[in-house]
């Protein structure tokens, strides 16, 4: 499996290696994986990271975490060779390692920011965190999937995602809030699939909660 991970962040600094190296170290030891790494952020300071990893590319952007992902994936297009792509946040801290088995290749994985419907899913709820945040926890049964918001601080999808023009957007509107990054993938007919992922957000310190548990 070719994998190409894209860490995307309004800045990359030193603070947040320590998530980097973990993310590193999981990643590494995939079987049967190669890894490649790209960096967007809004100015040139990756040099946080690269004693870590090597950056195949490095893009500076300071744009909007989702615009940061439409502009790179259609600027580079015709060069990303790769079977499975994954977009994470560089304050995103991995509990436990991923595992890419099983995933759908026709719908985009992550977890879920709101949902409304009948999964029971560990660690695959946005819950809590500092502040403002302290609140976030937006979930209920349903007998049916009748809501999905996928989270934006982790998300995997297949090269089949990619080649079918999700991400051809040009710039998507609006705050590009979780809501608008789930309109997108609804407007390019990809479905939305909830996973659990064990993870803290070490900017405000939100969670991964239980789905429906």
């Amino acid at each position: 499996m070719k994998l190409l991970v894209i860490i995307c962040g309004h800045e990359m600094p030193a603070k947040w290696a320590p998530n980097i190296k973990v993310l590193r170290d999981y990643l590494d030891a995939l079987p049967d994986t190669s890894v490649d790494y790209c960096g967007i952020s809004n100015t040139d300071d990756f040099m946080a990271y690269e004693s870590i990893i090597t950056f195949k590319y490095k893009v500076v952007n300071p744009k909007r975490q989702i615009s940061k992902v439409c502009n790179f994936i259609t600027n580079y297009k015709a060069q990303l060779d790769y079977d499975w792509f994954m977009k994470i946040r560089p304050d995103i801290q991995l509990l436990e390692p991923l595992s890419f088995e099983g995933l759908p290749t026709t719908a985009v994985s992550a977890r879920a920011r709101s949902y409304k419907g009948p999964k029971r899913i560990k660690y695959a709820m946005s819950i809590g965190g500092e502040g403002f945040w302290k609140k976030v926890e937006d979930c209920a049964y349903s007998d049916i999937e009748e809501d999905v918001v996928l989270d934006d601080m982790l998300f995997i999808f297949h090269k089949d995602i990619v080649a079918k023009g999700t991400f051809d957007t040009g710039e998507p509107p609006g705050r590009q809030i979780e809501w608008e990054h789930t309109n997108i993938f609804k407007a390019a007919h990809v479905g939305l699939n909830v996973i659990g992922i064990h993870m803290i957000n070490t900017t405000y310190s939100g969670a991964s909660g239980h789905l429906n548990m």
